[in-house]
């Protein structure tokens, strides 16, 4: 089993009204994986066109393994100027 703590930022944290989410995976799973279980088990932010996950503040590929002990976080679209 592979427990996954994603801090939420913006309009994730609006969303799901926590500042944290743990998800519970029967292994470790790459990052691609992660988000969609995520998506799954909070429809709340399945409408988000951008969101993306980070680890280890990286932006990691698809298929990169993520580690129950990375700082992993949910980035929420982003706007700027």
């Amino acid at each position: 089993m592979a427990t996954y703590t994603l801090l939420l930022f913006g309009i994730c944290r609006d969303l799901l009204k926590k500042d944290e989410i743990s998800i519970v995976t029967e292994q470790l799973v790459d990052a691609q994986t992660l988000l969609s279980i995520v998506k799954n088990a909070h429809p709340e932010l399945q409408n988000l066109p951008s969101l993306r996950l980070a680890a280890d503040q990286h932006f990691p590929k698809p298929d990169f393994i993520i580690e129950e002990r990375m700082e992993i976080a949910l980035i929420p679209p982003v706007s700027g100027g």
